[in-house]
């Protein structure tokens, strides 16, 4: 039986061909519409978090609801359910935040400048992709401020469509993909081998708090450090944050205890999805770092999630800070953008203005085109 042979034709043909396919997946792109608008339940939302393959904890409703009960409601969650025309649906986690007696209010894609964006148990597209940041950008009452999720596999590519511009961040990530050995073998030497002695040691603990006391313990701790770092106790977190922490019930919020001889020096405060481990909080006293307690933590949490079938360890950004973005890479984590995206209603523009010809920190916004970040990194 014969075969039809491809037509071959001129470049001109080429083109003309490249072209209509671009036009006809810009116009499938196009045909895809936001049908409805809702507000989940808080179980429907965690059902979905649940089953996203490249969401974190902070899309979780519990990440919102934790922001909600601390703040006494001057956060609170503002998440909606978006069903597109051709029956898939998403949640895109938002908080509400009061900001000067509601003049400067703003929509948090999710509290503490932590990664934000859409969530779905659906497999989403391009297309859908590009109609949830037209919503986002466009569409909500109140200023935004979102950290997009460099989990996603469509949203950066859909900001550079759109010709974001984004204030440049980034975060450390080390891929789960090796038996613990191997994964000791890719770090750098000399955190190789510090690790390996104070393991050989034994005198290094790395368990789950279990009780308010070892939080307590925690707590103490992270006072020290704050006083290490040139802070006063009180430019930190309060206690009750750690307080709601505890009382949420949640188990996929695990504070890790470092000990030494059995004493309580550091810890970390891991917080886990379907495939991702982010550490979100950690101190140590600084007596204890030169007994390696923190390289050895975060070795034995990422044994721990690769064991449980975790995909990605994300040690998150490092406030722009170079010192700690060089920790990080001794474990063989690799870069990934997260950057910040602002959406400024016309009073907040203003203030902002204001705030920049006053030479206020935060005044003006660093932004850039998310294609040159990318290209940065």
């Amino acid at each position: 039986m014969s075969r039809i042979a491809p037509i071959v034709g001129s470049d001109q043909d080429q083109r003309d061909i490249d072209s209509d396919r671009h036009s006809n997946e810009t116009a499938s792109r196009s045909a895809v519409t936001i049908a409805r608008i809702e507000t989940p339940s808080f179980r429907e939302w965690e059902a979905m978090w649940r089953a996203c393959d490249y969401a974190t904890f902070f899309h979780s409703p519990y990440w919102a609801e934790l922001w909600q009960r601390f703040t006494g409601s001057r956060r609170r969650s503002a998440a909606k359910r978006i069903t597109f025309s051709d029956g898939r649906t998403a949640i895109v986690p938002l908080v509400l935040e009061d900001k000067l007696w509601g003049l400067l209010n703003r929509y948090a894609s999710s509290p503490e400048a932590t990664y934000g964006g859409w969530i779905s148990k659906d497999p989403l597209g391009p297309e859908h992709a590009d109609r949830l940041l037209d919503w986002l950008l466009t569409q909500l009452p109140e200023s935004l401020v979102w950290r997009m999720n460099p989990f996603d596999p469509h949203v950066l590519e859909a900001g550079l469509r759109r010709g974001l511009q984004c204030r440049a961040d980034s975060t450390h990530v080390v891929e789960l993909n090796a038996d613990p050995e191997e994964l000791l073998r890719r770090f750098r030497r000399s955190c190789r081998n510090d690790i390996k002695r104070a393991l050989k040691q034994g005198r290094i603990t790395v368990e789950p708090a279990r009780s308010v006391e070892e939080w307590r313990a925690y707590y103490e701790v992270y006072q020290h450090t704050l006083g290490r770092w040139g802070h006063r106790s009180n430019e930190g977190y309060p206690w009750e944050l750690f307080e709601c922490m505890m009382s949420l019930g949640c188990p996929e919020l695990t504070l890790w205890l470092g000990r030494f001889d059995g004493r309580i020096v550091g810890g970390a405060l891991c917080l886990y999805a379907k495939r991702h481990v982010g550490g979100w909080h950690a101190a140590t006293l600084g007596e204890y770092l030169r007994e390696n307690v923190f390289k050895v933590e975060n070795y034995l949490i990422m044994v721990d999630a690769l064991r449980r079938g975790f995909v990605w360890y994300d040690m998150n950004p490092s406030a722009w800070l170079s010192g700690v973005s060089a920790f990080k890479e001794n474990f063989h984590a690799k870069k990934l953008p997260a950057p910040l995206v602002y959406v400024d209603s016309p009073l907040k523009r203003v203030v902002r203005r204001v705030a920049a010809a006053a030479g206020l920190p935060y005044g003006a916004l660093d932004l850039q085109p998310l294609s040159q970040l990318l290209t940065s990194l």
